[in-house]
This record gives C-alpha cells, sequence and structure tokens, in this order.
C-alpha cells in the first residue's frame, strides 16, 4: 500500500509526503523514515515517483520493504531543507506513531545528500528519539554528534566525494570518542552518487534499520 497526503501543524506548517506499508497493518511496526535531496524539493511528493529514490525504487521493485514495517518519505519546500523543517517532520512523525499504530521504539532515520545532512541534523536534535541514523554522502558539524551516544549510526560516504568534503570522518571519530556506536563505510573510487547502496541486497541496510530498537 502506498499513499500520498498531506500534514499541515496547527499553525499552519505543511508538509507532503509518500506513505508505504509492506502487508497487512499491525499494531507496533517499525518505521523508516527516508530524507530526499536537493532533487526532491518541492510542494508534491509524486516527483518521488520520477527520480531515484527508495520510492522509485520501490515502484520497479528493486527494493523491498521488510514485511509489516513502513516507510515514510517526506518532502521540503522548494527553497527549504531538513534543517528548516525539522520540527514539522517531527511532529508528523509523531502523528504518524498514534494514527498507524507504530512502534515509538523502531523509528530509524536515513537520507542521501541534503538528506543524508537532515539525517545527522533530526538526530542530534533529537537523541533519544530515533533507534538508528544512517546517513549517506553527508556533510555535517562534526562537533555537534558527540551527543549520538545512545543510537547507533552507519555513515556511507564515497571516497571521491570531494563535494560534500568529508566532514563524516570527523563525525565518526567524535560520536566514537563520546561513547557511542558509529560505523563508517567508505565506498572505494565512488563520488557523490551512491543512492544505489539502498538496492545492494547484500547490504541489506533497511533489514537492519527495521531490526534496531531504542532501548
Amino acid at each position: 500500500m502506498m499513499q500520498k497526503s498531506f500534514f499541515v501543524t496547527p499553525e499552519g506548517a505543511k508538509m507532503g509526503y509518500i506513505l508505504y506499508r509492506q502487508g497487512e497493518k499491525k499494531p507496533g511496526a517499525p518505521l523508516i523514515v527516508y530524507l530526499h535531496g536537493g532533487d526532491g524539493r518541492g510542494a508534491d511528493p509524486d516527483l518521488f515517483h520520477s527520480m531515484p529514490c527508495l520510492v522509485q525504487f520501490l515502484d520497479n521493485g528493486t527494493v523491498t520493504i521488510p514485511e509489516g514495517a513502513v516507510l515514510l518519505s517526506p518532502q521540503c519546500g522548494e527553497e527549504s531543507n531538513w534543517a528548516k523543517e525539522g520540527e514539522v517532520l517531527k511532529a508528523l512523525i509523531d502523528q504518524l506513531i498514534v494514527t498507524e499504530e507504530l512502534d515509538p521504539k523502531r523509528i530509524s532515520l536515513t537520507g542521501v545528500s541534503l538528506g543524508g545532512m537532515g539525517t545527522f541534523t533530526m538526530g542530534v536534535a533529537y537523541p533519544d528519539f530515533f533507534s538508528c541514523l544512517m546517513p549517506v554522502c553527508a556533510s555535517v558539524k562534526s562537533e555537534t554528534c558527540s551527543v549520538l551516544t545512545d543510537v547507533p549510526v552507519r555513515i556511507f560516504h564515497g571516497t571521491e566525494d570531494h563535494g560534500m568534503g568529508f566532514s563524516v570522518k570527523e563525525a565518526h571519530e567524535v560520536i566514537k570518542a563520546a561513547g557511542g556506536s558509529s560505523e563508517l563505510n567508505m565506498l572505494e573510487g565512488h563520488g557523490h552518487e551512491i543512492r544505489w547502496i539502498y538496492q545492494d541486497k547484500e547490504m541489506g541496510l533497511l533489514e537492519w534499520m527495521v531490526a534496531q530498537k531504542r532501548a
């Protein structure tokens, strides 16, 4: 089941999103939150069906969400980013936990490029909320990551992604030094475009995400 909806806060802020459920609705389902990159910004999340992202990968069958899991793919505005829309996104997730009867201890977060930056930003803003973080081809203010001590982090980045820089390496070290769990995966010879990793069945990234549970 895949549906497009729009969330509106009491203050009038609006966020469109795609929600995908694998299998029948059951209480206690895990949620995967996927944050798009700069090419996904806009006012209609139907855009996701025509661009490389998890929604399109589900459309063409190259990715399958683990049975019973739910995927949320929200959309930030044309001139916006996830840092600016973090509070609205958190409110949307909080609402879905209730309406979709999700497990609040199994809310995983991932994203690419702008969305990878958003993954770090949301994780730092709400360090006790997500069950795991998986930023892909991101950049980050590494010093802020010292609060990520109670959430497993898996970082993916291309060795040739000079445009984004390599602040994720510093973030990895900051998290470990603070006592957190961080795994840094530098993909040799790859540049910025590494969205294909979600389609790699051997990596099993979505399976790993839904298996994580916050203490």
